[in-house]
């Protein structure tokens, strides 16, 4: 059993430190102790954080092998040798073509792009594309966002007599490919200042090694959507790219013509209307079919041409949603809930699943679960998996240990991908069951959600929220402050959005209110409607709508304060001297609620004789069974119930499995109770 909630932030505050950060940057003590939580406190520090399109960026021929490159692509540019950019299907790589096409257009460059199948060739070069581009009379060939292990491409691009410099941003393997330069922040003898650069930054950085320019801002704009798109560290040049890039995205046609279509022309944009709006939608078009298109759409300058686009990566964006809510469907009518949550990993494979979409039906799946979800579809005659983990459980090492079932499988800790013959697959679902089942303890499938500080529902007023904003963009290692509200009560509770997935509730504490949504929890609708006090977890957002304002709280956990199911916990410790860490119990509840158990129970010696005397009629001359206080959820009850049977006020007979009234009590003191003892300490 472990906490279902804890504080991301265990150290203190100084009061000497939070009075001069609010001094010297006129900002509010909630936004300082951000400030704290996030280590940033010297003053220029706090400075580039506050106002990050300020920031200069770094120097691009910091960056390794980036005068080699610069001078080979100036070479060619001027001798009129066809370059061909070879890229990626997701948003970090049809943002990174974007970029150099843009760029090399400009320089006069004779340039084309290429860009492989998801469905057809997977992620990388590949030589049969390698020897297409050869023939196409290419004579430099560059890659982004790919490329860093792709030595046997580049040996075969020197076969050809194609010079190849790679850009990206990937982890280099222990050799470097034989290309004429890899440019890469990420390699290991690098000392350029950010070594998080995504794809599409490493193309940023080229473009303007080429240009020796001031800033392009529309390359910039690109580099931010890919930049959060990618899920890349949001700190240092990262934060100043996407800070300066979302206030040039509408300068983009295609962007533009994007964003009308998703209904978000004339909107504030945020890094979360990147994250939720613009990058599924370039990534749609590469899991349902050509991720040209999407390039395309990025390097189109007229608005009816970008508009059309637009139009098609809308209506591929929502075939996508189709085909992850059919998957899901499917998978929710095969397997009843309760056969999915006994399991220990979810292993499933389905003939016509779509393999541009089961990764996100098992992201899906593995937040709703909590557990490593792997799910196949098929193509050429074999599975194709596409797998999630959870934080406990690290998913290459244990796909590892079933390497000799797989044709070829690689990934991380929390996402992979496996490639297998289709005999291999019920032996291997059955195996890697039992291997998650007999090497990890329960409380690894206990979802934890992490907070940064309490706060009082009043305190999240109008002012204070709007003074957090001065913490965006957030992102990757910036993320949102979540705040914890502790004994609050739910109201009005319903179902929103299309098929009720999406929640509203009104969260009420101390004689203040406020309306939460919760995206995802439609289902826990009926959960939430219990009486009682709850634990919100939750960001503080400004709802801007029709000209008006409102503070909403978008949640992200709410946990039922069940004090009598901790009771119960104890009860059985006493009944049938189980060992129960009541201890631990307490300390894991007040981690999660942050307050104690006890301070909202009876402690006083008074109200506790009225307790026993109530209880002692309840039990009556023949005694009450033992399962009934097992149903029991009167807090106070079984607390009284815990103690009386510790002084001996009552007695369990093992045989009967019942509660009876003690023959000739002695008289005790409730000090002499080591739950009362306790409950006094933590109180």
């Amino acid at each position: 059993m472990k906490a279902a909630c804890v504080c991301s932030y265990d150290g203190d505050y100084s009061v000497t430190l939070l009075d001069r950060l609010c001094t010297e940057h006129g900002i509010s003590r909630m936004v300082a102790r951000a400030l704290v939580r996030r280590s940033i406190t010297e003053t220029e520090a706090v400075a580039a954080y506050l106002h990050p399109d300020s920031a200069p960026l770094l120097d691009p021929f910091d960056l390794p092998d980036m005068e080699q490159a610069a001078e080979r692509i100036h070479a060619a540019v001027q001798s009129g040798e066809r370059i061909c950019i070879y890229g990626d299907y997701d948003a970090d790589g049809v943002c990174a073509t974007a970029i150099l096409m843009q760029c090399l257009r400009g320089l006069g460059a004779d340039v084309h792009y290429y860009i492989p199948s998801r469905h057809e060739e997977g992620y990388g070069m590949h030589e049969e594309a390698v020897e297409r581009i050869a023939k196409q009379g290419t004579s430099l060939l560059i890659t982004v966002d790919n490329g860093i292990a792709a030595h046997a491409a580049a040996m075969l691009c020197i076969t050809l007599h194609m010079d190849l410099i790679v850009t990206d941003h990937h982890l280099p393997p222990e050799c470097l490919p034989p290309a004429l330069a890899v440019v890469a922040a990420s390699r290991k003898d690098s000392a350029y200042g950010n070594a998080a650069l995504c794809g599409a930054g490493v193309a940023l950085k080229l473009a303007l090694a080429l240009t020796g320019k001031p800033l392009h801002e529309e390359w910039l704009a690109l580099a931010a959507v890919a930049t959060v798109a990618d899920v890349v560290p949001l700190i240092g040049e990262n934060r100043t790219i996407v800070a300066r890039g979302l206030k040039k995205i509408v300068e983009n046609t295609g962007l533009s013509a994007l964003l009308e279509i998703a209904g978000y022309s004339g909107k504030p944009l945020t890094s979360e209307t990147i994250a939720f709006t613009v990058a599924p939608r370039l990534n749609a078009a590469g899991r349902m079919g050509d991720a040209a298109r999407a390039v395309a759409l990025l390097l189109e300058t007229d608005a009816a041409g970008a508009r059309r686009y637009a139009e098609e990566l809308e209506a591929e964006n929502r075939a996508r949603r189709l085909e992850e809510d059919r998957i899901f469907w499917e998978i929710d009518s095969r397997y009843p809930p309760e056969t999915l949550r006994s399991r220990r990993a979810i292993v499933l494979h389905g003939a016509d699943w779509h393999l541009g979409v089961i990764g996100i039906a098992a992201a899906r799946l593995t937040e709703q679960y909590h557990c490593p979800v792997l799910l196949f579809g098929e193509r050429g005659g074999k599975y194709v998996g596409s797998c999630r983990s959870v934080p406990d459980i690290q998913l290459y090492d244990c796909l590892q240990v079933f390497s000799a079932y797989f044709d070829q499988f690689g990934g991380h800790a929390r996402a992979a991908g496996v490639t297998m013959q289709p005999e291999r697959f019920d032996a291997f679902a059955d195996a890697f069951e039992r291997y998650i089942r007999d090497n990890y303890a329960d409380d690894a499938f206990e979802p934890v959600y992490s907070f940064e500080e309490d706060a009082e529902l009043s305190a999240l007023n109008m002012e204070q929220v709007r003074a957090l904003e001065v913490l965006a963009p957030f992102g990757e290692g910036n993320p949102e402050p979540v705040f914890r509200i502790r004994q609050a009560t739910l109201n009005d509770v319903r179902r929103i959005g299309q098929q009720g997935s999406h929640l509203s509730v009104s969260v009420a504490q101390n004689g203040c209110r406020m309306r939460a949504v919760g995206f995802g929890f439609g289902a826990k609708a009926e959960s939430l409607c219990m009486s009682g006090k709850w634990t919100v977890l939750g960001i503080p957002r400004i709802n801007r709508f029709n000209g008006s304002e409102k503070v909403e709280i978008q949640l992200s956990a709410v946990l039922f304060c069940d004090l009598s199911k901790l009771l119960r916990a104890f009860l059985e410790n006493v009944l049938y001297n189980t060992v129960v860490d009541c201890d631990k119990l307490c300390d894991l509840f007040f981690v999660s609620h942050g307050f104690s158990l006890f301070s909202v129970l009876e402690l006083e010696a008074g109200a506790l004789r009225k307790r026993f005397v109530q209880l002692r009629a309840a039990i009556g001359p023949t005694g009450l069974d033992a399962s009934r206080l097992q149903a029991m959820n009167n807090p106070n009850d079984l607390w009284g119930f815990c103690l009386f049977l510790e002084l001996g006020f009552f007695a369990f007979d093992v045989r009967t499995q019942r509660i009876l009234p003690a023959d000739h009590p002695q008289q005790r003191s409730l000090q002499e109770s080591r739950l009362y003892r306790m409950a006094l300490e933590r109180v």
